[in-house]
């Protein structure tokens, strides 16, 4: 069973965030989340694996154990999930590559977004910069 967890707690300020993607020949994926209180940018660096999708095409039911979430409307924003479904099916599709301990997964759950990223270890920037809005 999925086990979700808040990515840096306390850091990130809570409130409901719509995701933009910005990515192109000279950069990385990078997304913009925004909110009316905080813009955070996030740069996602050299990942083993993306999964992006529109929320309204995808039903959150794609995820395991997030009734507290749900209830608190995703306010975190970015999550570690451990024993992700996700990552399950990126580690059987790997050859045994990805089979490693240190492997993980991270979702961001946004009003129009879905993220899941699949990194060895946790990735050094996820967050580049947090921007508090007036």
């Amino acid at each position: 069973m999925e086990v979700w967890k808040e990515y840096r707690k306390g850091e990130i300020p809570r409130g409901k965030y719509t995701a933009k993607i910005i990515c192109g020949d000279s950069h990385l994926l990078t997304v913009e989340l925004k909110s009316d209180k905080a813009r955070i940018i996030l740069e996602f660096g050299i990942g083993e694996a993306i999964r992006i999708s529109e929320r309204k095409f995808v039903d959150l039911d794609l995820y395991e154990n997030i009734e507290d979430l749900k209830k608190d409307n995703f306010s975190n924003v970015i999550y570690e999930v451990e024993d992700g479904n996700y990552l399950k099916e990126i580690e059987l599709y790997s050859a045994g590559v990805l089979d490693s301990t240190g492997t993980k997964q991270y979702t961001i759950i946004t009003d129009n977004l879905l993220i899941d990223a699949v990194y060895l270890g946790e990735p050094s920037s996820l967050i580049k910069r947090i921007y508090k809005l007036d």
